[in-house]
């Protein structure tokens, strides 16, 4: 009886360990279908900008008054959240975006940012 008691409470640490180690890896990265592609912003309000968003994860913003162009990637832990990061290469950080996308309409939110496109 012994025996099958060690057997069991192995089996248990082995399985636990196996959930824990899982659970480190890295997060995946939710691709929005509806993201997917390119959108475009024309307002005085907030000048002419141009997102694209692929399904690899990579992105790119450009326009603006002076010609901004650059590319970087994006990720969605959870899409019910609806929140996304973005990194561009020519930012200094990381930004942190609330998203509402339909298949004609983007809009993205941040602090200091506003963006409502529409599709390309």
């Amino acid at each position: 009886m012994k025996t099958i008691t060690r057997v069991v409470a192995v089996l248990m640490m082995v399985a636990m360990l196996a959930t824990l180690m899982a659970a480190c890896g890295k997060p995946k990265n939710y691709i929005d279908d509806n993201l997917i592609g390119t959108w475009k912003q024309t307002d005085d309000k907030n000048g002419n900008w141009t997102w694209t968003f692929n399904k690899d994860g990579t992105c790119k913003l450009e326009g603006g008054p002076d010609n901004f162009s650059s590319e970087g990637t994006f990720f969605i832990g959870d899409p019910n959240l609806g929140k996304i990061k973005i990194n561009l290469k020519e930012w200094k950080e990381e930004k942190m975006f609330t998203y509402t996308v339909t298949p004609k309409a983007l809009d993205l939110e941040s602090f200091d940012d506003i963006y409502y496109c529409k599709k390309q």
